[in-house]
């Protein structure tokens, strides 16, 4: 049975991720403005500060969903980086090419069981981290972010 860990896995290695993370910054580039201007015929705003690189910054910074796609990468890049090669080529092989438990474990060169088991670990070791995402995101923007 799947679950949501597993769609997150599986769309860390299919560059899902990657994906959602550009496109949602080129729209937070490009539709922050589309409020009409009411200010017709009028004056100029006194002492507007306007800089565009540090609106579009508190931009991504201020988008949740943005920012939890990032903690859903780095978490797993970080996992990933720290297990060794034969749990890596498991792991890759089941969420990045949707390989069978059976040619997995024939590319590995272990029982199927013991690829479950690695696999397992990896999701157990994530899970705590990844269980949460949005208000773990939410609550260190807060902190961190007054």
């Amino acid at each position: 049975m799947a679950d949501k860990l597993d769609k997150v896995l599986s769309d860390y290695f299919t560059g899902v991720i990657d994906t959602n993370i550009k496109l949602r910054k080129l729209e937070l580039k490009f539709n922050f403005d589309r409020t009409p201007d009411e200010n017709i015929g009028g004056g100029r705003k006194q002492n507007d500060y306007n800089n565009p690189v540090e609106s579009a910054m508190i931009r991504e910074l201020q988008d949740e969903e943005l920012q939890a796609w990032i903690w859903q990468k780095q978490v797993i890049e970080m996992w990933y980086n720290i297990t060794v090669k034969p749990q890596r080529t498991i792991l890759y092989e089941r969420y990045g090419r949707k390989k069978s438990w059976l040619a997995i474990s024939l590319i590995a060169h272990a029982d199927e069981r013991t690829c479950r088991e690695w696999r397992d670990r990896f999701k157990d070791g994530i899970s705590g981290w990844l269980s949460d995402t949005p208000e773990r995101v939410h609550r260190f923007y807060s902190i961190n972010h007054p």
